[in-house]
Parts: C-alpha cells; structure tokens; sequence
C-alpha cells in the first residue's frame, strides 16, 4: 500500500541521460492536472517516470481599460483631460467606471533606534534564566502576524535570543504620506443596485480635473545607505487612475468581504486606492502617470531669499563671500536681490541679475555681476549661459571662475528631518573657467549644460528643493567671492529614467547632455594692466624698481612708472572708475579731454594654457590665464602718441 521511494538519477541506467535531469515535483495539489513525460526512444523500465507540475493558465480578464490624456506636463492650475478607453470582448456585468485623478507627497527616511539592555528577553543559556521565563515573555509579546520586516526586525532584537552583555541598535523606515489633492468622477453609471448589463465592444468616456494652483511640482529623488539607517527616499506623484466596479462572484479575489474595502492600483504607499462597498469587487483597472509644474510666487519664492545652511540646508540666494566676517567693514558684500521669474528688455540675457561688491584692505574694490539668460531650465534639455562682468580697480588677480549649480534638499517624515546642500559638478572640468589679471574690467560669458536626472523645484508640505547656479572668483590669499543666482529647473521625465543620488555626478554618456549654447566673444572696457614681473624699470623714466622705488600702474594705458613719472591723479568715468584714479605724464592731457575714452574690443584668452593647467591641478595656486589685446585699438584719440608704440609690443 505504501508508494515506492524515488530512484535517485545517478543510480539509474545511462539510458537515463533522456529523462529530462530535474529533481521529483512535489505532490500535487487538489484539481491540478499533471503530465507524464516520455522520450520518443523508451527508456529501460528501472527508470523511474518524472511527474512535472503544469499550473492552470490564468484566463484573460474579460475587460480592459486605458487611461489616455491630451499631455504628459500641466501646470499647476491648468485642466487635466482624458478619456478612459473600455474594451470587453463579451458581455458582462458591472456597477460603474471611476476615475480618481490624485496628487500625493511621500517622504520616507531611515533612522536608528538603540534598545536599553533592561527591556532586551532575558538569555537563559548565558545569564542562567529559567526556559519557562523567556518563553513566558515570548506570550505577552508575541510575534506579529503581518508580514513586517520592520516590526519583525525589532521583535526579534527584543524578545530573541539576543546576549545580554550589549544594546542593540535598530534600523526604522519613517514615512509620511500627505494628499496634495484628489478628484473623484464616476464616468459610467449602470442602472440596478446590483449593477448592468455592459454590452461587448469598445467605448470612450471623457473626463476631466482641474489641478489646484498651489499644487507643487513633480519630484523625485532617493538615495543613502539603507544598511546603515541613512537611507531617504522622496516622491510627489501624480496619476490618474480608471477603475471598474463590479458585483463580487463566489471565490473572486479583491472583494469587498461583505464590509467596505480599500485596494490600491499598483504598488507603493503612495498607489491610488479605489473604495469598494459591500458585495463589490475589482474588475479592472489602469493607471497614467504626468507631470505638474508648479506656479512659484515672485514674492514668496523661498529661492530669492537667503537661506541658512543651519535651519533649511540652503545655499545663499545672493553674493556671498566664503569665509568673510557678516558687516559693513572690509571684505564685506553689498548684495542685490534680483526676481527670478522677471523679465527684461534685453533680448538674450533677460533671467535673474545677482551682484555684489567687495573693498580690499590694500585698496580698491571688486565689483561683479552675473546675469543669467533666463530663470527656467530642463534638464537634459536646457544649457545655461550667463554674463560675467567684473569691475576690479584693485591690484588683485583672480585665478579661476567657476560657474556651477547648486541644489538645497529639506525632507520631513514625521519626526525625521533631512537637509542637504549639493553643489552640483563642482569639481568638472567643464564648470572651471579662465581668471582675469589685476585691474580687469570686462565681461565672459559662461555656459553651463543640465545633465538629464536632476530632481525638480518644488515647495511642498514634506519636499522643498531649491536650484541657484552659483559663480565663486577665486582670488589668491585672500577669501573667494560667490555671487548665486536663484533658477527653477522645471520637471522632466529624466526624473524617473535618469534618477540617481541627489548630488550625484552624472557619468552618462556625452550625447545625453544638451548642447553647449553659442556665446558671445569675451571683451574688456579699459587698458589691461602690464604684469609686475615684466615690469622692472620705469616706462618713464627708466630708473629701476626696488625697495624705495614702488610700481604704480596707470589707468589709462595700463603700464607702469615710478611715483614721479605718475604723480597726477584723474578721474576717469569713462573706464569705470568712481574715483580719480593715477595717470602718467603721457595720458594726462587725454584723460582731461575725454576722461578715460575706450572702445570695447574683443578679448583674447589663451585656451592652450588653461587647457594645460586644468590638466595638472596639483601644481599649485592657479595663476592668472595670459589675456591679450590690440594695444591702442580701443583708444578713441591717437593724440598720447604713444599708441604706435603700444602695437608694436609683444602680445602677454
């Protein structure tokens, strides 16, 4: 009466080598069919025949439904319209077709929790318990029933067999989920209580859902080690989903239960949920997935405004200078806010304006401003540009320019606060630029590609996520000088497809950047001055440098003499100086007449040279880039006489 024991495969004929080689199935279950299979030549009859368990092929739902929308990005404000599309091959019976378009902000962080020795199980093997008092505890606590790594994780840790020598630490997700908005419409209605007939065939039902205006943009980002309780993860969704409602039938799964129901359209916490009453059941269902672009207030755009890296984990929405005392004294700022989302009259450079201003203890202020070519960027579509003028009437080089962008992330789940500041490819090549020698005044323009996969701006009740591309002058020993300009980087699919770690540097392919912008040629509006080491007599009178013999340079022309030689000071408006700056002896009687007259003529940077620099950055301190100009050209009168002169020297 007893079934014979399975005959292992390595035991059997060589003939065996046709039985397919794959260990006995479990017996099957009730109403499964099984298959016996055979090889066309028949095996001797001590191998034993293999039983395979075939499953049931599920049946195709007898209806399907589509969500289609007339776009994929609104913005906050607009109209979303669709229709839902409904295909059923028979007829069937169902109630309705509801449709929830729905908004939601999740926010999940990890944080570590350390369990006291005294509320630990009591370890009889190790601390001489008896067995009856550990299981005793293990009653009043028992383990969950939920399927709940979390909650299983920290029972285990409690009520194991855990030493009692030590704590224990514990990792703990925290979410929070909050609405931003949800519509409900009911688009098919079948008469009955227990619902209609729904005939075969295909059928359009429109819809439509107006997005409230202080709905915040799509987003999405998550990163950290969730090993080690550092984990986040931060998402504001926004779907619309279409579902069908029917009468529940004898074994059918996702039914009401004889009470009201909640089940969710696809899976996460933040999955829409469709209601079910009693005796109803889930026929079918479809989700959509779009985009919201949020309507920031000029006024109340927390990106205009500074913020403090101790309370929101922000950047400075203005010029700032690293390491500089806050005051009015040296080495201070005048900042000037500009309105991000303003528009200007000039055609091309018309997005946010940031400027600021510093004094040098050694004499002679800096002055920078960067304008940027508009407030809105895509990433992965979009390239910055921005105009850089500099004003220095100090006698300070600048050995670098970087133009780079930086994002500001505050997430809150409960308890659990998250802040951090990310300055984005800071350390690319891309982003670091040629500096300017002592006494610059011009303009550069800098470009700045968005890689696809950064999250969007957006101001929601969990999420906060400001943009600012910040421009830092690195000025040798003394403090650098940052001026950062507020932007909005719009919401883009790249979100979802491209996503990473926030701050994470992109190392996609080169062809998924957008293309570097066309800028304009770099120009300076005065003289530059000649460099101190090529200078080591007088231009005037030819006496030699030393000790007692100081270098003056002078704003007009831009080179240099001995105190004598350069005694007179005027003011010269015209290149940019406030106040009455040293001239020599030839320039005096132009500086009187024109007060410092110069067109704007085309920079010329050596690229050569930065290119090899940026090349070995361990060389130390960068000097100022060689820049060049055509001597005399940008002079309004030949009257010096000294501009033929000035075209035959060398190019430094």
């Amino acid at each position: 009466g007893c079934e014979e024991a399975p005959v292992s495969m390595a035991a059997a004929d060589p003939f065996a080598r046709f039985v397919p080689s794959t260990t006995p199935a479990p017996a099957p279950e009730q109403d499964v069919p099984t298959v016996t299979l055979r090889e066309v030549m028949s095996p001797p009859a001590s191998v034993p025949e293999v039983r395979t368990t075939v499953f049931e092929i599920a049946e195709a739902p007898p209806c399907t439904l589509t969500v289609t929308l007339d776009k994929s990005a609104y913005d906050a404000g607009e109209t979303v319209t669709g229709t839902v599309k409904i295909e059923n091959d028979i007829a069937m019976v169902a109630k309705r077709v509801e449709v929830t378009i729905q908004g939601r902000e999740r926010v999940t962080l990890q944080r570590t929790r350390v369990i006291p020795e005294q509320e630990l199980a009591p370890f009889h093997h190790l601390q001489g318990r008896s067995h009856k008092e550990h299981h005793a505890r293990l009653r009043i606590h028992p383990k969950p029933d939920v399927r709940n790594l979390v909650a299983e994780r920290e029972w285990r840790a409690r009520n194991g067999h855990v030493s009692q020598g030590k704590s224990v630490t514990i990792v703990e997700d925290e979410t929070q989920i909050e609405t931003v908005f949800a519509e409900r419409r009911v688009v098919l209605q079948l008469p009955g209580v227990s619902g209609g007939d729904l005939p075969a065939g295909t059928r359009h039902e429109p819809f439509s859902a107006v997005i409230p205006r202080a709905a915040p943009s799509a987003f999405y980002v998550a990163g950290g080690n969730w090993s080690h309780g550092k984990g986040y993860l931060a998402e504001i969704v926004y779907t619309a989903s279409a579902a069908m409602v029917g009468p529940e039938q004898p074994g059918s799964p996702g039914g009401g239960g004889g009470a009201r129901a909640r089940l969710t359209i696809g899976t996460g916490p933040a999955a829409p949920a469709v209601e079910l009453g009693d005796g109803e059941a889930l026929l079918a269902s479809a989700k959509r997935h779009f985009l919201v672009t949020q309507q920031l207030n000029p006024s109340l755009n927390p990106a205009m405004t500074v913020m403090s890296a101790s309370t929101a984990g922000g950047f400075q929405g203005g010029s700032r200078t690293s390491g500089s005392p806050s005051g009015s004294g040296p080495g201070s700022d005048v900042v000037k806010y500009a309105n991000p989302l303003s528009v200007d009259a000039a055609p091309r450079f018309a997005g946010p304006t940031v400027s600021g201003s510093r004094q040098f203890m050694t004499g002679g202020n800096l002055r920078a401003t960067v304008t940027l070519d508009r407030s809105v960027y895509t990433p992965g579509e979009d390239s910055a540009a921005a105009k850089l003028e500099v004003n220095c009437s100090a006698a300070q080089a600048c050995t670098m320019v970087g133009f780079h962008a930086v994002c500001a992330v505050n997430l809150v789940a409960n308890s659990q606060k998250w802040a951090q500041t990310f300055e984005l490819q800071k350390e690319s090549v891309d982003t670091r630029h040629p500096g300017f020698p002592p006494g610059y005044y011009g303009e550069r323009f800098l470009p700045l590609r968005f890689p696809p996969g950064w999250p969007a701006t957006t101001h929601g009740a969990l999420v906060r996520c400001n943009y600012g591309l910040r421009c830092v002058l690195y000025l040798p020993k003394t403090f650098d000088t940052t001026l950062d300009a507020p932007v909005v980087v719009a919401p883009s699919a790249s979100m979802y497809s491209c996503a990473r770690p926030a701050g994470a540097p992109f190392t996609g392919p080169e062809t998924a950047l957008p293309p570097a912008p066309d800028l304009p040629p770099p120009r300076v509006f005065r003289p530059l001055w000649v460099d101190d080491s090529l200078a080591h007599v007088c231009r005037g009178c030819h006496s030699r440098f030393g000790v007692f013999n100081r270098r003056h340079h002078c704003r007009q022309c831009g080179h240099v003499f001995c105190v004598r030689c350069a005694k007179e000071k005027r003011p010269l408006p015209r290149l940019g100086y406030q106040l009455p700056q040293r001239v020599c002896a030839g320039c005096l009687p132009d500086a009187l007449r024109t007060g410092g007259a110069f067109t704007p003529v085309e920079e010329q940077v050596d690229a050569t040279y930065w290119r090899q620099r940026m090349a070995h950055p361990g060389l130390g301190p960068t000097p100022p880039v060689p820049t060049a100009y055509a001597r005399g050209a940008g002079h309004a009168t030949g009257a010096t006489g000294g501009d033929a002169e000035f075209q035959r020297e060398a190019i430094f």
